[in-house]
This record gives structure tokens, sequence and C-alpha cells, in this order.
């Protein structure tokens, strides 16, 4: 696959993820979508793929999304920042900013963990593992990682009998979306990168184009996706409505 085709099957997945024929997503302009699953979330989350917008919300904001729609230029894509103006700041109780990443399979290199580690694929019997490592990161940390051992593919590494970074993936919108764990104690020595990068070689092995999703504050995550040459394709806000 050359790197147009590649970048046309990323637009082409996203667009029928939300139903839409891929030429959409070169056209700019608003493609508002209630999501039964936002119910009672208060969220709208804006996804920006190519020229165009693609809005999710919680249904019971229908009104106030479409008003401010109405008053925006029909020509343009809606933006989390045009949204918080039409709306007035004080609408707004948070807001946050992700990244949407994907890896070209040839620009995929070759990596293994430094020694002593050892990197191999997780099973369910990994699982009391996996949770003394998330014993070891924040909340937060745990809930942006998103790894877990059931999960299509997962891969560990490490330290004697101690797990201490993991990478899990799970098809989503016809990618293999990746999230990655390091132990605080075990980070700067290339675990991540060894687990997303082991991670990313099966999905391009079996099928898939490796997607890697972080917080736009996420430095050390954005350290991992570099370091593999993944490639910025576009960027999702979410922002939550008092």
């Amino acid at each position: 696959m050359d790197k147009t085709s590649f970048e046309q099957n990323i637009y082409r997945n996203w667009a029928a993820h939300f139903g839409q024929a891929a030429e959409i997503t070169s056209q700019p302009g608003t493609t508002l979508i209630r999501e039964e699953k936002y119910r009672g979330d208060q969220d709208v989350a804006l996804w920006y793929i190519g020229k165009h917008t693609f809005a999710q919300f919680d249904p019971d904001l229908t009104n106030m999304v479409e008003g401010a729609l109405a008053q925006f230029p029909a020509d343009q894509s809606l933006t989390a920042d045009a949204l918080a103006v039409i709306l007035g700041s004080k609408q707004i109780a948070s807001r946050d900013k992700g990244r949407m990443l994907y890896l070209y399979p040839g620009d995929l290199p070759a990596y293994m963990p430094p020694a002593p580690y050892v990197l191999r694929p997780l099973t369910l019997a990994d699982a009391g593992a996996l949770l003394a490592l998330k014993g070891f990161l924040t909340a937060e940390e745990v809930e942006d990682g998103y790894v877990e051992v059931n999960h299509q593919i997962a891969f560990g590494c490490f330290d004697g009998n101690k797990l201490v970074a993991a990478a899990s993936g799970y098809e989503l919108a016809g990618f293999m979306d990746i999230g990655v764990l390091t132990h605080s104690a075990f980070r700067r020595q290339g675990l991540g990168k060894a687990v997303v990068g082991a991670l990313s070689a099966w999905a391009i092995q079996n099928g898939y184009i490796a997607q890697y999703r972080h917080d736009l504050t996420n430095i050390n995550s954005a350290s991992v996706a570099n370091s593999l040459n993944f490639s910025l394709f576009g960027e999702e806000e979410t922002l939550w409505i008092k």
C-alpha cells in the first residue's frame, strides 16, 4: 500500500464510522450526530477528520447544539473554540483535546526492549500482573491508557515476574486502537515503545492500521508515538456543558 492509499483508507474508515461517504472528509462543514450512549453526559465531542467536523453529542443537548450550529457559517467546520464563543464561556464546565495518529506500515522501526526485560504477548492469565501494574499509576493514567488483557491483542514487558509496561488494542472504526501503560518507576527506558511497537507489528500483520490516540497534554504518551513514527491525521475535542 502506498502512502496515498494509506491516507485515503484512514479518511474512508472514519467517514464510514460516522455513516458517511469518504468524500465528506475533504469538504468543510459539520455533521451532527446524536449519540444515545452520551445521553445524560452533557458533552459534545468534535472530531476533526480532514477538512470536516463530526460532532457527536448528548441527545439532551440537541436544541442547544443545533441552535449553535445555525449561528455558524455553513461553509466552515465547527471547532470547540467557536462553539465555546457561541455558547459563552459560562456554559462550558470543562474541555479536553486529543490527537489521533496512524502508523504507515513501512515506517515502523525494528525495536526490542533492552536487557533484562522480556517482551511477550499477554493472556488472561496475566490479569493479576496487569492489576498490580495499575496499582503504580494514577487513576487518570489507567483510564487514559485503557489497557486490558481481554482486548483483541495485548503485549507486556516483564522485569522478572513483574509486568512493568503493557499495551493492548481493539478494533475501533476499522483501526487497531492502541493503549499503553508504563510503571511509574520504569519510564524513559523504551518499554512503552517496545510494547506499542510489538502491538503495531501485530496489527500490520493482521491487516489493521495501527491507531494511537493521546491527550494533548500527555507528553510521555506523545513521545512513544513519535519514537515509532506515527503521523498525526486528526484531532478530537470534548466539551462538557453545564
